[in-house]
């Protein structure tokens, strides 16, 4: 009895884990001045309300100092540009911005996300 439990455990959490990985399209846009920018569609399924989350990830010795912006692509619409607050990331920090569905397309599907990155330069600044 035991074993059959240990083994429903197993089969749960391996379809989990399957489901989860389908579930999200992680795609790499760029890397400037040591910092690489991914993104990641519907981490919780195209039924969420999240619909991307950007990683920067600072890949660098030393603090960063990063201004970006984000252009985002709806279906039927044209391309909109969005405002990236700029912020610090500690060395080898990361730093994740979430992309909420009503903010970004209303009911029309999201169909892209880039990153324009304007400077990354190093700070002393906290």
């Amino acid at each position: 009895m035991e074993k059959l439990r240990c083994l429903i455990v197993i089969v749960c959490v391996s379809l989990l884990a399957v489901s989860a990985a389908m579930a999200s399209d992680v795609h790499d846009l760029e890397i400037e001045g040591g910092v690489e920018v991914t993104v990641i569609y519907d981490p919780l399924g195209p039924n969420n309300l999240i619909a991307a989350f950007i990683n920067f990830d600072n890949n660098n010795a030393y603090k960063v100092h990063v201004s970006w912006q984000a252009v985002i692509m709806c279906e039927g619409s044209d391309i909109t540009k969005g405002y990236g607050e700029p912020f610090v990331m500690s060395e080898g920090g990361s730093y994740q911005v979430t992309i909420w569905r009503s903010a970004t397309c209303g009911n029309r599907k999201l169909e892209d996300i880039k990153v324009e990155i304007f400077e990354v330069k190093k700070t002393t600044d906290n």
